[in-house]
């Protein structure tokens, strides 16, 4: 009946087998739904068809589990073995999915899907510390003109982009903003980083209680030394009340050896 268009998406239903590839997934189903999985329900209409909104986002949740990085890729694997994950006959080829992807993202809903999440996590953690760190996306296609970038894990320069990810103490990310094209990271935390913070993910904190305490912080950013500036971290503090760590550059008084004493 789903797939003559009588009823909106097919009926999601588990059957005893002896054995499925990439069974192992199914042990994560837990944790996807704890960190907030099926709140994607709230911010997206359902899709018509045999595959509904349900079916592509557990599907390529569980996709992404199997490192099964595109869609393409399934041409590779066994469409009945995987639809057994989901609770289908078989997962939809490469074609029907890239259709279904192109549905969900013309909703643009991306951003307030994972605002929601951020918001949902920070709150979780009771998080004021964010710790911002910038990842080189190098580019291989010939339209962009792009500035060319070090690529530290390569050891060259290569043109690309730079994605400055926003994590908590574990290295989980809160959410990522992309720089369009040679944008600094100081540049990028008092753009793009601090107002998303303020208005849309960090705990709020009250004008009263930063009035009546002069030493306290909105939350803390932790960043390496390229947005190293005592100017700037002024500039946050005095504008945001904003709180640094971070490391110097250009070190030149080094400390004395004598200082320190060898323990084991």
């Amino acid at each position: 009946m789903a797939a003559t268009g009588q009823i909106n998406g097919a009926t999601i239903k588990f059957i005893p087998s002896e054995g499925i590839d990439f069974g192992g997934v199914l042990f994560m189903l837990p944790s996807l739904l704890n960190t907030g999985l099926l709140s994607y329900r709230s911010h997206y209409q359902d899709l018509s068809g045999y595959y509904n909104l349900d079916h592509i986002i557990t599907g390529l949740s569980f996709l992404y589990l199997c490192r099964i990085k595109n869609p393409e890729q399934l041409k590779h694997h066994s469409p009945g073995e995987l639809g057994k994950l989901i609770g289908l006959d078989r997962i939809p080829e490469a074609k029907k999915l890239r259709q279904k992807i192109r549905q969900i993202s013309q909703q643009k809903q991306a951003r307030a899907w994972n605002r929601h999440l951020a918001k949902k996590w920070v709150e979780e953690e009771c998080n004021t510390f964010y710790y911002i760190d910038g990842h080189v996306q190098v580019y291989s296609g010939h339209k962009a003109n792009l500035g060319k970038k070090h690529i530290s894990r390569l050891k060259l320069c290569l043109p690309g982009m730079t994605e400055f990810w926003v994590n908590n103490a574990d290295g989980l990310p809160y959410f990522m903003v992309t720089g369009e094209v040679n944008e600094k990271l100081q540049e990028m935390i008092l753009s793009d980083i601090i107002p998303e913070l303020i208005e849309n993910v960090a705990i709020k904190v009250k004008e009263e209680q930063l009035d009546a305490d002069k030493n306290l912080p909105r939350f803390t950013l932790v960043f390496d030394r390229e947005a190293y500036s005592p100017k700037f971290f002024e500039k946050l503090w005095n504008r945001y009340r904003v709180a640094v760590i971070t490391y110097r550059k250009n070190v030149k008084d080094l400390w004395d050896e004598k200082d320190f004493t060898k323990q084991i």
